[in-house]
């Protein structure tokens, strides 16, 4: 039986022979019995990275290579090389794509990522702008706020890592990269490696798993035994010691294996996201290597660097991607519009500076002539004003710090404007007769990426946590090779990457989820785009909601304003190892 995939090999009585030498048999054939070490159901980002984890034997003295066998299934065809995909003219970048950190760039390797550079496909961005539309505050993030990180051996050198000794250079804080050429980039790499098969157009219709009864015995579980259809007529039976699901939010393997509660909530929020050209004719400075974020009364509006490597130092167009958070009934406003409304409307919500905080007092004291409502209004207006002063006290000459920068205009919106739901949701456990279930990992079977957690996209998290969740799992993965012991056979590998993917994983989804429930709690200042009327709060409401985006202003100020507290947060960001830990 031929799979018919590439640099895929099969089994006969004699051996291993290529696909070439096989005769390709009819889906009435019986299928022909494969087993790996892995398999990863879903070829995409997070199933593709995990696979060059896996086969990446750097670590490895004389240049040996672990006796590792994987399969990679993916349901869609094999993706176009990466040369394949910048040769086409006339190309713009795509909406979807991923902010990754400096950590979850070096998990590509240092090939995938020299790739993805010179090839134009990396937003490489080292500043980060983020402001308030009810509020003067602002959070300045700069590469330079990593260089102790750098130093001290906590966060991967990636200039290092790809052999740049270019000292003048900033430390990046991340690079936007779209998916289509993150996955083709490294599918050209694992095309190289003969212990991986690379299977597409695969379709799992079965999966048996070994019961939890199974562990902890002397003999090890069986292993988890699928049955595929490929192209539609071919019958493919396989096993594994380990079964990984990389196959996304909706997960046919999380959902058919039937051992993994999930905690789930909708936001109440979509997400706008399409590419931009940006105006350059008026003297712009274009991104400059910066994301900018600033946050309305329904959601933040974020305008991230693509393809500026190479854009920014030249006569052609430059492009940024658009990601724009709101309610649902706005969103689809936003995805009514014409082009031409859509940069608009964006332009007017965006390129604006920040504010002054709306009053604090309830609208029965502000309108109120006696003693006490004069002296809480003294106070309103004092408190205001320290804000105010606090956020220009940060300010600096530093080319690279603490003032505020106008985003550019956009001038027209390239390819189609998208929209999904936003979900939080994350991977649970459960009690069964006294015993512990759930969470990431059954019997067998591991889940990572958005298999495992969805959330908000503000922070940018969602793809560096499953660029998480596969290296601390390719780890254990060889570690237990590497001792030769049967990783999905034992309870001793699972369960350590269960606990800290848990705690990790709760970690990150509970943050971005807290920063979403802070910010959505605007004043008085309008910011609505289809009915400006419908967030301007009245009475007790207003004060309150007022209230905690003074709070919030303040709070941003003093982050902004203390250095160690500043840096801190941005090497959790970039996903440093805390000091003290490394």
């Amino acid at each position: 039986m031929a799979f018919n995939v590439l640099k895929t090999r099969v089994a006969n009585d004699f051996g291993w022979l290529p696909c070439s030498s096989i005769a390709r048999f009819g889906s009435s054939t019986p299928a022909r019995h494969e087993h790996y070490n892995v398999i990863i159901a879903g070829g995409g980002a997070v199933g593709s990275v995990l696979a060059r984890l896996l086969l990446d034997d750097g670590l490895i003295k004389n240049n040996r290579r672990r006796p590792m066998k994987i399969a990679l299934l993916e349901q869609r065809s094999s993706p176009p090389s990466l040369d394949a995909i910048t040769s086409k003219s006339n190309t713009y970048p795509n909406p979807r794509a991923y902010a990754l950190s400096p950590t979850s760039l070096s998990y590509l390797g240092p090939s995938v990522l020299q790739r993805l550079i010179t090839s134009n496909r990396c937003g490489i961005y080292d500043s980060m702008q983020i402001w308030e539309h009810d509020g003067p505050a602002q959070l300045h993030f700069v590469g330079d706020d990593l260089e102790d990180a750098i130093n001290d051996g906590r966060l991967v050198n990636l200039k290092k890592l790809m052999g740049n000794s270019d000292t003048k250079t900033k430390p990046w804080l991340g690079a936007v990269v779209e998916d289509s050429p993150l996955v083709s980039a490294v599918w050209d790499e694992l095309k190289n490696d003969d212990r991986i098969d690379l299977l597409d157009n695969i379709q799992i219709t079965s999966i048996e798993t070994p019961s939890y009864s199974h562990m902890g015995k002397i003999e090890p579980p069986p292993h988890v035994q699928i049955k595929c259809i490929r192209n539609n007529e071919q019958e493919v039976a396989l096993s594994t010691d380990l079964l990984v699901a990389a196959d996304g939010a909706n997960s046919f393997v999380r959902k058919t294996v039937c051992s993994f509660p999930m905690v789930s909530r909708s936001y109440g929020r979509k997400a706008v996201t399409c590419t931009v050209e940006l105006d350059t004719s008026r003297g712009s400075w274009g991104m400059g290597q910066t994301a900018f974020q600033r946050f309305l009364p329904y959601g933040p509006i974020a305008l991230l660097p693509v393809w500026n490597s190479v854009n920014d130092e030249t006569n052609g167009p430059t492009y940024a991607n658009v990601v724009w958070s709101t309610t649902p009934s706005e969103a689809n406003h936003l995805l009514s519009l014409s082009s031409a409304e859509f940069v608009n409307t964006l332009n007017q919500h965006l390129c604006q500076g920040p504010n002054v905080n709306p009053s604090i007092l309830p609208d029965y004291i502000s309108n109120n002539p006696s003693v006490f409502a004069r002296v809480a209004k003294e106070m309103d207006s004092l408190l205001r004003t320290t804000n105010a002063a606090f956020t220009m006290g940060t300010w600096t000459e530093s080319p690279s710090r603490n003032y505020f920068r106008v985003p550019p205009r956009s001038k027209g919106v390239v390819g189609p404007i998208m929209g999904f739901d936003l979900t939080l949701s994350h991977v649970s456990h459960s009690s069964v007769n006294g015993s512990r279930r759930g969470g990431y990992t059954s019997p067998r079977v591991a889940l990572v990426g958005d298999a495992a957690h969805t959330m908000h996209p503000m922070a940018g998290q969602g793809l560096n946590l499953g660029m998480s969740d596969v290296n601390t799992l390719s780890s254990l993965v060889k570690e237990a090779i590497d001792s030769g012991m049967d990783v999905g056979g034992t309870d001793l590998f699972l369960d350590r990457y269960n606990d800290d993917r848990m705690l990790k994983g709760w970690g990150v989804v509970s943050g971005v989820h807290g920063l979403h429930e802070v910010f959505r709690q605007s004043g008085k200042v309008p910011g609505s785009v289809t009915d400006v009327e419908s967030n301007i709060q009245s009475g007790s409401v207003g004060g309150i909601q007022s209230l905690i985006g003074y709070s919030r202003s303040m709070g941003m100020n003093i982050v902004n304003g203390i250095g160690p507290v500043r840096k801190a947060l941005t090497e959790i960001a970039a996903g440093a190892v805390p000091r003290g830990i490394a």
